[in-house]
């Protein structure tokens, strides 16, 4: 599972558990229905922000150690292929000479 899913369903689950434990023992009246209320949509900011707002956290913050290996993997693929290029153009130049 992935470790989003997991916050977010482990969120509902409390609220879910405190909500129960309100109502269970405040009853049933204006002020559990409003703190349940409160709790629901809590819930909800957490769902939408742990399921957007981190995306666009790690889109934004520091490079990991596999975007650093990536890129300087990819650097090295480009150093190679320039070196094969300007190979490849001697060879021509020698075969048309």
């Amino acid at each position: 599972m992935d470790s989003r899913a997991a916050m977010i369903s482990s969120c509902w689950i409390a609220i879910a558990i405190i909500s129960a434990m309100f109502i269970y023992v405040g009853g049933v009246n204006l002020g559990t229905y409003v703190a349940v209320g409160l709790l629901v949509v809590l819930a909800f900011f957490v769902t939408f922000g742990v399921g957007f707002g981190l995306e666009g956290m790690r889109r934004y913050g520091p490079p990991s150690k596999t975007q650093i290996e990536l890129s300087s993997n990819l650097s090295e693929m480009k150093a190679t292929l320039s070196e094969l290029a300007n190979k490849v153009e001697a060879i021509q130049k020698e075969l048309e000479e």
